[in-house]
C-alpha cells in the first residue's frame, strides 16, 4: 500500500477536499543537485494538490488523515500510462515498415499516431474499467490541527 498524509482543507457535500505536500522523489538522494528528477522537483515546487475524497469519517477542516493507494492500482497505472502507448508506438512503427516498405515518413506518422492512439485508450481503459480501483482510500483519521 503506497500511503501519503494530507490534511483536510475543507468539505464539499460528502466529499472532503485534502491537500497533499508534493515531495520529490530523491530529495533525500546525496545526489539530489545532480540528479534529473531532483531538478523536475525543484521546477515544479512543493506544491499541495487537492483531491476530492467521500467523508465517511465525518471529517472537519484541519483533520489530519493518512490516504492510500493500493500496490496492484499503482501497477496497473504505470503499465496503462506507459506500456500502452509504447506498444502502440512500436506497432505502428513495425506496420509502416511492413505496409509501406520501410518510408521513413509512414514510419514516423504510423508511430506517432500509435502513439496518440495508445494514450487515448489507457485513457479510456483506465476510465471505464479501473476507475474505482484508482482512487485512494482513507486508512487513519488523526484530529490535530495545524500549526
Amino acid at each position: 500500500m503506497i500511503e501519503e498524509q494530507a490534511i483536510v482543507s475543507g468539505l464539499e457535500g460528502d466529499l472532503a477536499i485534502i491537500r497533499m505536500q508534493r515531495q520529490s522523489a530523491c530529495s533525500h538522494c546525496e545526489l539530489n543537485k545532480g540528479c534529473g528528477t531532483g531538478a523536475i522537483g525543484r521546477l515544479l515546487g512543493h506544491r499541495s494538490k487537492p483531491l476530492a475524497i467521500r467523508n465517511d469519517y465525518d471529517l472537519k477542516a484541519g483533520d489530519r488523515v493518512l490516504v492510500g493507494l493500493p500496490d496492484r492500482a499503482f501497477l496497473n497505472a504505470s503499465l496503462l500510462i506507459y506500456g500502452l502507448p509504447l506498444v502502440a508506438l512500436i506497432g505502428g512503427g513495425l506496420l509502416a515498415q511492413w505496409a509501406f516498405t520501410g518510408s521513413e515518413l509512414s514510419v514516423f506518422i504510423l508511430s506517432t499516431a500509435g502513439f496518440i492512439a495508445g494514450l487515448w485508450f489507457s485513457g479510456q481503459i483506465a476510465k471505464n474499467h479501473y476507475s474505482q480501483q484508482f482512487n485512494p482510500q482513507i486508512l487513519e483519521v488523526g484530529s490535530e490541527p495545524i500549526d
